[in-house]
């Protein structure tokens, strides 16, 4: 908790945000996330697009496949896996290297030069990877619910015969403000978090070398149960918030 309200302190006192040289800490985070796991992430989505139509195939022809195929994969990718497998691509590939650079730079002696030489830790080497690693998380997520989502069509056009068109308006008659919100919720809460941590677990080491993989497991292991308790949890929230909603219309 002190962590975070120096984080807090930090990010309010120096106003990080209008520095030039933060910005420019913040972009290269935001590349390098982005970039690094944007084919990895691809990649998951193609096979999770055709994992769920596949799964589904005989539900879709049994059911009628031209009304349930996008809210199957609205349900399916953009609540439920799309959040959770790119932020679990993400803490395998950018949060071990935050967490295994920022104690690196510890064990080093980097970071007592960086106060001795009146530049705040938290300011140049925190919270540009928090914000960039955050943003790069959406982003990512937002390209996984996109590929999943073609593939998903022309995947089931072996199945059902359904038009784009068709198929793009079921997706957006099956999203509302509340999925787009939670959407958003989940991807930015999730990233702020786990960076937040591999900063966290990075910086706590005495500065022993011996002590940097031990701090790389640790964030690793500590941002796959956040993201996972995380997922769960606004998932919860949100089925039982549109249960009661729906409970409340059929009352009134």
């Amino acid at each position: 908790m002190s962590f975070l309200g120096e984080l807090l302190v930090s990010l309010r006192r120096d106003r990080v945000l209008r520095r030039g040289d933060i910005r420019r800490v913040i972009y290269r985070q935001l590349r390098f996330t982005g970039e690094h796991a944007f084919r990895l992430v691809a990649l998951a989505a193609i096979f999770v697009g055709l994992m769920t139509v596949a799964q589904s195939a005989a539900q879709l022809q049994r059911w009628g496949g031209n009304q349930a195929l996008g809210p199957l994969l609205v349900a399916a990718i953009f609540r439920e896996l799309g959040p959770l497998l790119t932020a679990l691509i993400v803490i395998s590939r950018s949060v071990s290297a935050v967490a295994s650079e920022l104690s690196a730079m510890k064990a080093n002696g980097e970071i007592e030069m960086l106060k001795a030489s009146g530049i705040s830790p938290l300011s140049y080497l925190v919270v540009p990877r928090v914000l960039g690693g955050a943003g790069a998380l959406v982003l990512l997520t937002m390209h996984f619910v996109w590929i999943a989502l073609a593939v998903g069509f022309f995947s089931a056009q072996m199945f059902v015969t359904l038009p784009w068109t068709r198929f793009v308006n079921d997706i957006l008659h099956s999203l509302g403000p509340l999925d787009v919100i939670f959407f958003f919720v989940k991807t930015l809460g999730t990233g702020l978090c786990v960076f937040s941590l591999a900063c966290f677990y990075g910086l706590r080491i005495s500065g022993r070398n011996y002590e940097i993989p031990v701090a790389t497991t640790q964030a690793v292991v500590a941002s796959f149960l956040l993201a996972f308790g995380l997922q769960i949890f606004l998932s919860i929230s949100y089925y039982f918030g549109l249960t009661n909603h729906w409970a409340l219309g059929a009352f009134l």
